[in-house]
């Protein structure tokens, strides 16, 4: 993908628009009055955590639908590193759901699955310790 989405991970405050926000940053870094890098820096995760937008990495989605050798459908969900597959089993009317990950490096931990509202698969422990 050539551009990053925006997504909405909280509503945003009502009381400071993006406009504000973009003015507040415009005045920060072209004021004569200025701090170190890191201070600027602070001051403008400040500002965009006023507007309601969470500072957090988004990832890219694609979804996409096939069919099988037999012409039956397979949905496919592909979210970085993160493969989810869902497709009819083979021999029956059951639904097989696959999640699978692309790299070694634990992707897993960052993937939590659900089954109406029960979760099966989670990071970690509610209580944030795994043992």
């Amino acid at each position: 993908m050539t551009h990053s989405p925006v997504s909405w991970l909280q509503p945003k405050a009502a009381n400071y628009s993006d406009r504000s926000a973009l003015n507040d940053i415009h005045a920060l870094l072209t004021g004569t009055t200025r701090g170190t890098d890191q201070e600027q820096l602070t001051d403008i995760g400040l500002i965009l955590t006023r507007t309601g937008r969470a500072m957090v990495p988004v990832r890219d989605i694609e979804a996409n639908v096939t069919e099988s050798e037999h012409g039956r459908p397979i949905a496919r969900i592909d979210a970085d590193d993160v493969a989810v597959t869902v497709r009819q089993e083979t021999g029956s009317s059951g639904l097989l759901i696959e999640i699978t990950s692309s790299t070694e490096n634990g992707a897993d931990r960052d993937v939590t699955v659900t089954l109406d509202g029960r979760c099966l698969h989670h990071p970690c422990p509610p209580d944030g310790h795994s043992a």
